[in-house]
């Protein structure tokens, strides 16, 4: 069975708060996503690029569950087609996921992240995408049921480094 993700946009100008799916959404333009990941970087002696991987994880945990619960989504391969269609929906990319119990691999084929900080930055020696690491966790770990953390992800191809895709190879901690 074919599953298609709904995306309703919302606007609430008495609080001048932006909805998507009945959650409160924010779609940064890619100089704004480059200078908060820019300072992520900068703040690396602290974790900034851990800190902002786990925020990600966190609020995508949250939104890729209640999406699956609103929409009784219980197979794996629906709550894949799915994560993969909201990611784009976001405005994040698009992405394509392999998804096994003990982790995969992601393919992005286009990266808001990485795409927009070449724009702004140019190419990186190294990768910078964050955020996208973050959706990646939580999606994994919702896909396949199991706590927020449960996996790490290692960004082994970038598009900021030159590469035509980003790649991604998804491991279960500990595992």
């Amino acid at each position: 069975m074919s599953i298609e993700c709904e995306f309703n946009q919302e606007f609430d100008p008495n609080h001048m708060f932006q909805y998507v799916n009945n959650e409160i959404s924010v779609m940064h333009c890619h100089h704004y996503a480059s200078l908060f990941t820019k300072l992520a970087i900068d703040m690396e002696r602290i974790g900034g690029p851990d800190l902002l991987k786990d925020a990600m994880e966190e609020s995508s945990f949250l939104t890729l569950k209640r999406l699956f619960l609103t929409q009784k989504v219980t197979s794996k391969a629906e709550k894949t087609a799915l994560a993969e269609q909201y990611f784009g929906l976001s405005g994040l990319g698009r992405l394509e996921l392999s998804v096994d119990s003990d982790g995969g691999s992601a393919t992005m084929i286009h990266s808001h992240v990485d795409e927009g900080w070449i724009k702004k930055w140019k190419k990186e020696s190294r990768p910078v995408n964050f955020i996208g690491q973050g959706y990646l966790a939580a999606a994994f770990s919702i896909i396949n049921g199991r706590p927020i953390g449960s996996y790490t992800i290692d960004e082994t191809q970038s598009i900021v480094t030159g590469a035509d895709t980003s790649r991604f190879l998804i491991t279960q901690k500990g595992g």
